[in-house]
């Protein structure tokens, strides 16, 4: 699926991804969909970075985010899911194609 971005071998990145976040079910499909892509799929932040980036929203108190370059969406679903209930998020793209992808998983 995802790249990761944590150097660890093919024995402990697993238990990472065990104990290290939760990784909300969208977001697991999300990743998996993506993935199909094939070689654009590479462009997908990893679910470490997702959970990163959730966890600054509900740090900083986020109300309202700006994503430039949203590809399919994993992160911009990461920060939504983050957000409060009065929270916005504008995530743009250039290709439509991609954005299509995040939109059936934002709706789910």
């Amino acid at each position: 699926m995802a790249n990761h971005t944590i150097h660890l071998d093919d024995t402990l990145y697993p238990y990472f991804q065990r104990v290290g976040y939760d990784e909300h079910p969208a977001l697991s499909e999300l990743r998996a969909e993506t993935a199909k892509l094939g070689g654009p799929s590479r462009m997908q932040i990893a679910p470490e970075q997702g959970a990163f980036m959730s966890m600054l929203v509900q740090i900083t108190g986020a109300k309202r985010i700006l994503e430039i370059g949203t590809f399919t969406g994993y992160s911009s679903l990461a920060m939504a899911l983050a957000l409060p209930q009065d929270g916005e998020i504008i995530a743009g793209d250039v290709s439509k194609e991609w954005t299509d992808v995040g939109r059936e998983a934002w709706t789910r």
